[in-house]
């Protein structure tokens, strides 16, 4: 009986620990990360963004086509353990394929005016990510009680810097909010509506969306930019699976 109880135990350490492998080398766990400021920009920048009026027809005609929106849910419990947050998400997304194929300017627009929009503001020369990565530009759309982003670091698969950048397309008040926390354990909360936007470089800032009322919506457009878009082999594997944990499919176009 107690030979049985320590191969339980030992078990279970083996298990906590291959968890916590996992969790610190997936962004998943809280690390306080040494992060050097620039004049111009600090681990994110909020700022006011208005789209011109052909993309914000283009994107409320791909926010009211359900056919190529993919609800994604992943659920654990507990939420949390320790300083590591575990893999939560529930939501939809609208991914950069998707919005090729039936709006290219959406797409046209991201690679090049919000592109150099952004490079501008933080004195970052910045590029698009590759096409076809589903999060480079994506609509997220936070829909049903409950819907969010557990805690976690925007894991970068590229040789550059990875900044991603998000802008509410809806504007009303909900429970969901973009949250960060600093060295210190402290939690920041960012509303992001009213066209207040934020661009942020989330391999160093550990953040999340938190949960969505009853009877509410939140839907943002989320782009990414690097100044290196240069991918090794292996990370762009890694990327394909962290690909199928966002749209539910591993992206196979060339």
């Amino acid at each position: 009986m107690k030979t049985f109880f320590y191969w339980i135990v030992i078990i279970l350490v083996f298990f906590i620990l291959f968890l916590y492998i996992i969790g610190y080398n997936s962004g998943l766990c809280k690390i306080n990360k040494k992060y050097t400021c620039e004049k111009k920009f600090c681990l994110y920048k909020q700022f006011s963004f208005y789209f011109p009026a052909n993309i914000s027809k283009d994107l409320q005609k791909l926010i009211q086509n359900k056919r190529i929106q993919k609800r994604v849910n992943v659920q654990t419990f507990p939420e949390t353990i320790l300083n590591c947050a575990l893999p939560n998400k529930k939501g939809v997304a609208i991914t950069c394929q998707s919005i090729l194929d039936i709006t290219p300017q959406v797409i046209s627009f991201y690679q090049n005016e919000l592109c150099q929009y952004i490079s501008k503001l933080i004195n970052v020369q910045l590029y698009p990510t590759e096409l076809k990565i589903p999060t480079c530009c994506c609509i997220i759309i936070y829909e049903k009680e409950g819907d969010w982003i557990n805690w976690h670091y925007d894991y970068n698969y590229y040789k550059g810097r990875f900044f991603t950048v998000l802008i509410p397309i809806s504007n009303n008040m909900t429970c969901t909010e973009f949250q960060l926390m600093d060295n210190n354990n402290n939690v920041k909360s960012i509303h992001l509506l009213n066209h207040n936007s934020i661009v942020f470089e989330g391999n160093y800032l550990y953040h999340r969306a938190t949960k969505l009322c009853e009877n509410q919506k939140r839907i943002l457009l989320s782009c990414q930019f690097v100044t290196d878009n240069n991918i090794s082999d292996w990370d762009r594997f890694r990327s394909k699976l962290r690909d199928f944990a966002f749209t539910g499919k591993i992206s196979i176009r060339n």
